[in-house]
């Protein structure tokens, strides 16, 4: 016997009472999901509504599947020459808190600029919020210890003014909403 029968509803009606019952549900704890947070001082906070917020310290952002972007930043952003940034996929973290493109997600720096990054960013370019840059771990003096990658040089359309401000420095706080 098929669900839809099991539940005395036409398939059509149940089929569309899973869909709209999902959209109802909360979110997985995404403690288990994305940082086992080591002890050492956190780099991150992690906010979800109606659910406590996660301080990530990074060796837990470490522990993550890690990406590399190879690029030279808009001379705006006052960092030269081509780099090595190495960090997690923002889409990859933004997924495992469960997070999709329903959600608003917004990055803050640690002087309280806030941007919002769009999910479009998250599957075009998938920038990556990087620990490091030429492999060194990255100082607050020089704009770590997180900042927000996009691949500028494989990717000309970036060189515009809304993905430089949505390049953010000194990150602390990732929300998702």
């Amino acid at each position: 016997m098929t669900p839809c029968f099991r539940a005395g509803l036409p398939c059509a009606a149940f089929a569309l009472f899973v869909v709209l019952s999902s959209l109802w549900l909360p979110l997985p704890s995404h403690a288990s999901l994305v940082c086992q947070p080591s002890g050492a001082r956190p780099v991150l906070k992690l906010q979800r509504p109606t659910q406590p917020a996660l301080a990530c310290d990074l060796q837990a952002l470490e522990s993550l599947p890690a990406r590399d972007i190879v690029t030279t930043l808009p001379q705006a952003l006052g960092i030269a020459g081509k780099s090595q940034w190495r960090g997690v996929s923002l889409r990859q973290l933004v997924e495992r808190m469960g997070g999709n493109e329903r959600h608003q997600i917004e990055l803050t720096a640690l002087n309280d600029y806030a941007v919002r990054i769009p999910w479009s960013d998250l599957l075009q370019y998938d920038p990556v919020l990087a620990y490091r840059r030429n492999h060194q771990p990255i100082s607050i003096r020089d704009k770590g210890p997180l900042i927000l990658i996009y691949p500028f040089d494989a990717h000309p359309q970036l060189q515009k003014q809304d993905y430089v401000n949505r390049t953010i420095w000194q990150v602390n706080v990732l929300s998702v909403r």
